[in-house]
Order: structure tokens, then C-alpha cells, then sequence
């Protein structure tokens, strides 16, 4: 086995995701690739985060998390409120329509969960993450 099928088989599971999920997330209105869909998952599981908080659970730059928010909140998806807490920084907030849409979101997530995982007993699952958070670990690093 050569080292490279690694690296080939992330960018084949990776492309075949995005395959997979794009038109799930167009019928439900969402811009993949986006972060639309980590903003509305992460904000159901923890509401009224400030911003530097949802751009860092979601992995995102500010200035993506900022068009995704002004786009969500354009939609009526989202709200930003003055922060209690610090007057300078914004809460942001699911609409009762947000929390509609990443119901709808989650149940994509999860659908997509079953089709990964199909056929893959405990044990694989619990081994490939194993080794999966081993290669994040070795590109983490070598960022640093």
C-alpha cells in the first residue's frame, strides 16, 4: 500500500459527501460550502453564542461567519443581539423559522450518518475513528 491512497481516499470521501449532501441542502434553501448548515446545527445545540464563539465551534474566518450570518439573518433564520455581558460584541440567536430549518438540518445530518456508517460494525467505527483523529492530529501539527 502506498502512503498517497490515503491522502486520495479523504479527497474521494470528501468529494463524494459534498455529492451526497448538496441537494439535500438546496432543497432546504442552503448555500453548501457555506457554513450555513454548522451555524444552524451549532446554535440548536447552544443558543445565543457570540459571534468569535460560532465562528470558532464552526471552524469558520470571520469574514465567511459574517456573510453567512447576514445571509441567515436576511432569511429570518437568525438574529443578533447586543451582548448583556460585553457591550462592544453580539448574541446570535435562532428565529423560531431557524429553529425550524436546523430541525430540518439535523435530520439531513443524521440521514447522512446512516448512509456513512452502513454496513461498518462498532468496532470499524471506533478503529477508523481511532486512526482518523491520528492523521487530523499529524496535520494539526504540521500547520503549528
Amino acid at each position: 500500500m502506498e502512503k498517497r491512497e490515503i491522502r486520495e481516499g479523504l479527497l474521494h470521501a470528501e468529494r463524494a459527501r459534498k455529492q451526497l449532501i448538496r441537494p439535500k441542502l438546496q432543497e432546504l434553501g442552503l448555500t453548501p460550502g457555506q457554513g450555513q448548515v454548522g451555524i444552524l446545527n451549532r446554535l440548536l445545540q447552544r443558543p445565543n453564542l457570540s459571534q468569535r464563539e460560532l465562528a470558532d465551534l464552526c471552524h469558520l474566518d470571520v469574514t465567511t461567519m459574517s456573510r453567512s450570518l447576514d445571509r441567515l439573518e436576511e432569511e429570518g433564520l437568525l438574529r443578533r443581539e447586543k451582548n448583556p455581558d460585553c457591550r462592544r460584541s453580539y448574541q446570535v440567536c435562532l428565529t423560531p423559522a431557524g429553529e425550524k430549518k436546523a430541525r430540518e438540518v439535523q435530520a439531513v445530518l443524521r440521514q447522512m450518518d446512516e448512509i456513512i456508517c452502513e454496513g461498518i460494525s462498532e468496532q470499524e467505527h471506533e478503529e477508523f475513528l481511532r486512526i482518523l483523529r491520528k492523521i487530523c492530529g499529524n496535520m494539526e501539527r504540521a500547520i503549528e
